[in-house]
């Protein structure tokens, strides 16, 4: 089977979660015997993407060009680029600190004619079994590719999130969201193109289900391989906030120094904190215990001196994927109920859920001054990963889906549990 993702989102360097969810899931197909290719949209960080790395995992990897134009069709294309560019800029900062939030976008606002173009020419000219759009802002390019005459060609969105709450979730949180958000009309309009749309948990599948009701709409997680870190290997007092730089997370950051640290420090007088991810390009002076690491090339370290992990959002959207990945490596985690939509909780589940700051320090003293209560998390935790986050349990449902409606064979499934 040869699937084709096409994304404006590379999956190396895996400096976010959408990104770590892309690289899981094509490795996923990719060491079952799948075929993958991948069609990228170039965005402005173009230079920061790992091109040769991705290149190097994948059967093929193009990214796009627009067609050559005219010298006067250049200057027209460069000059609406420009203003295009400086309009987002303007619409950004004319937001930033506004009481309107900003206007929801277009389905289609984010993808060129000529990049749809250009993937229906790589599906015939690759022969994909199937097509995978990633998010659904790119579903424009599924209209273009033409089915096959005797075998199926599915179309699929992998939504990561639903487009249309974007802007109620951040209105919750007191922001405005400053990367894609839409209508759900625009939002129907999208997911009406594809054959089949990926919800990354069950409640966004729900959702998704009402606004087409007429297509068909799986439950995807984000899946990591369930690699549980040795207990003894854990700092008695240590920490761990893993995270991207959008303001949800800065915000949730903000709030757990300055309302939850000083508690958690009177309580465990020896607790630190630290914190891995690029939000650290947008930290200011940090307090006592506390240290920004940034990006690092592999998180196993941090996981494994960190006795609990910390999701503080006071709002979130689609799958807080390092609380999946703290699962995985049999760490518990201390969660906001919004960071934990789509993650099973309670003390038997691995992930204890607090409503307030006070309930939250609570937590975080409990799990770290009772050896025992932390080792019944920290087994749970292991217990849920296995059972809904391993490769296994995330990805194999689709890859048969996809195998029966593309009439291939399924392959074997085999465990990446360690």
């Amino acid at each position: 089977m040869r699937v084709l993702a096409v994304s404006n989102t590379p999956f190396l360097p895996a400096t976010a979660g959408n990104r770590r969810r892309i690289d899981a899931m094509l490795s996923f197909f990719v060491d079952r015997g799948v075929e993958v290719g991948m069609l990228m949209l170039p965005t402005a960080d173009i230079d920061t993407w790992d091109v040769d790395g991705m290149r190097a995992r994948l059967s093929l990897l193009e990214i796009a060009t627009p067609p050559a134009l005219r010298p006067v069709d250049a200057l027209h294309a460069a000059w609406n680029h420009a203003s295009t560019r400086i309009g987002r800029a303007l619409r950004r900062l004319r937001h930033a600190s506004a009481a309107s939030a900003p206007p929801p976008w277009g389905v289609d606002a984010w993808c060129p004619p000529w990049f749809r173009a250009r993937t229906a020419a790589v599906v015939e000219q690759w022969d994909a079994d199937v097509v995978l759009a990633e998010y659904v802002f790119l579903s424009s390019c599924l209209t273009h590719v033409r089915p096959r005459p005797r075998r199926p060609r599915p179309t699929v969105i992998d939504a990561h999130d639903v487009m249309h709450r974007r802007l109620d979730a951040y209105a919750s949180a007191g922001l405005h969201p400053t990367w894609f958000h839409t209508t759900a009309a625009e939002e129907r309009r999208g997911l009406a193109r594809a054959d089949l749309t990926l919800a990354i948990h069950e409640d966004d599948a729900e959702t998704l289900r009402r606004l087409v009701p007429e297509r068909t709409v799986l439950v995807v997680p984000h899946g990591h391989v369930v690699r549980p870190l040795a207990p003894e290997d854990a700092a008695p007092s240590r920490l761990l906030y893993v995270a991207s730089f959008n303001d949800l997370n800065v915000q949730a950051l903000a709030w757990f120094l300055r309302e939850v640290w000083p508690r958690v420090r009177t309580a465990i007088p020896a607790a630190t904190l630290t914190i891995c991810g690029n939000i650290a390009e947008k930290l200011g002076p940090l307090p006592a215990a506390v240290t920004a690491r940034g990006v690092l090339a592999s998180l196993q370290d941090e996981y494994a001196r960190a006795r609990l992990v910390i999701d503080p959002a006071r709002a979130a959207t689609g799958l807080q994927i390092k609380l999946v990945e703290a699962l995985c490596h049999g760490r518990p985690v201390v969660a906001t109920p919004a960071a934990a939509t789509g993650i099973a909780s309670g003390p038997d589940e691995g992930v204890v859920i607090a409503t307030s700051a006070a309930s939250f320090a609570d937590a975080i003293a409990q799990l770290l001054g009772d050896d025992t209560l932390w080792r019944r998390a920290a087994a749970a935790a292991v217990t849920q990963a296995l059972r809904r986050f391993s490769p296994e349990a995330a990805f194999d449902p689709l890859l048969r889906h996809l195998a029966r409606v593309t009439e291939h064979c399924a392959p074997p499934v085999r465990s990446s549990t360690v």
